[in-house]
C-alpha cells in the first residue's frame, strides 16, 4: 500500500505541472471570450472564433487532467487518513 501512495504522490505532482499551463491557456482564452472588447483593442490579431475553438479543444484535456489529479489527491488523503487511524487505535488485550 505504501508503494502506492508513493507512485500516486509522483502522478499527482507530475499532473500539477501540466495541469499548471492547460490552466493558464484556459484562463487567459476565457478571460478574452467574457472580455471581447480588451482582446479587440490589444490583440487585434486574434479571432473571437478561433479563440473560442481552442478553449473548447483544451477543455477536455483540462478536465481529464484534473480528473485524474482529484483521483491521486483522494487515494493519498485516504491512505494518510487509514495510517493515522492505526497508529491511534488503542492497544488490543490479544488474551480473551
Amino acid at each position: 500500500m505504501t508503494k502506492m501512495y508513493l507512485l500516486m504522490k509522483k502522478i499527482h505532482r507530475f499532473l500539477v505541472l501540466i495541469i499548471i499551463p492547460l490552466g493558464l491557456f484556459m484562463a487567459g482564452t476565457g478571460t478574452l471570450l467574457k472580455f471581447p472588447a480588451f482582446g479587440a483593442k490589444y490583440l487585434s490579431f486574434l479571432d473571437l472564433g478561433q479563440i473560442r475553438y481552442l478553449h473548447n479543444q483544451i477543455s477536455v484535456y483540462f478536465t481529464a487532467v484534473l480528473l485524474l489529479m482529484m483521483i491521486s489527491g483522494v487515494w493519498m488523503y485516504i491512505y494518510i487518513w487509514l495510517q493515522g487511524r492505526r497508529k491511534n487505535r488503542p492497544p488490543q488485550d490479544k488474551n480473551p
